[in-house]
């Protein structure tokens, strides 16, 4: 089985459609009701950004960022 993740805009407003597709050698029958696809509901964050024209100075010094802090 192969899984696909798809995603969709947050103001979007249409019908939301699966398509099926059979790999298989063998024909498959979807029965009415039947589950094939599940759909998981995220927040959506909206953020905002300051723009500046410099940093002030902090503790991370010159490691920056992803730095584990050693030499």
């Amino acid at each position: 089985m192969r899984i696909a993740i798809g995603l969709i805009d947050s103001d979007y407003q249409g019908q939301v459609f699966v398509s099926v597709w059979n790999r298989g050698q063998e024909p498959f029958r979807l029965e009415p009701l039947e589950r094939i696809a599940q759909m998981v509901i995220v927040p959506v964050v909206q953020v905002g950004f300051n723009i500046v024209d410099d940093f002030d100075a902090s503790d991370r010094g010159a490691g920056g960022f992803g730095s584990t802090g050693r030499g």
